[in-house]
């Protein structure tokens, strides 16, 4: 677990981007639905996070574009390099100060991220998240 930020400058994608990228992928790796089902939540919700990929995982922040070092919340793909996956569970993890890492079903993918982005950020869901 890291416990205090990456060091490296934030660069946000638009949200509709990250979300074609995700469901683009679950259309050729249906382990992948979940992944996009976060990112829709995002878009759902309208809530001021600023979201990047890295190799297949998802990073949030909260705005402003944070200055290094900087924390986030990570949910971590089915083919990602920062951790080993069990297939069907999911990982996400708060990377910064108060680092957390929680892993569960993939059914529990939204909830469970919204979970770390209250947590870490303060920031809630403007519409219920199931």
């Amino acid at each position: 677990m890291r416990s205090m930020g990456w060091l490296y400058p934030f660069r946000p994608r638009p949200w509709a981007g990250i979300a074609a990228e995700f469901h683009q992928i679950a259309a050729a790796r249906p382990e992948y639905e979940y992944m996009a089902g976060v990112v829709d939540s995002v878009l759902e919700s309208d809530v001021p996070l600023l979201g990047a990929t890295a190799s297949g995982d998802l990073i949030v922040v909260d705005r402003p574009v944070p200055r290094a070092p900087w924390g986030a919340v990570v949910v971590s793909g089915p083919w990602s390099q920062r951790a080993v996956m069990v297939p069907g569970w999911v990982r996400v993890e708060h990377v910064g100060a108060e680092g957390e890492i929680a892993e569960r079903p993939v059914a529990e993918a939204v909830p469970l991220f919204w979970r770390f982005v209250t947590a870490g950020f303060g920031v809630v869901p403007a519409v219920q998240v199931s």
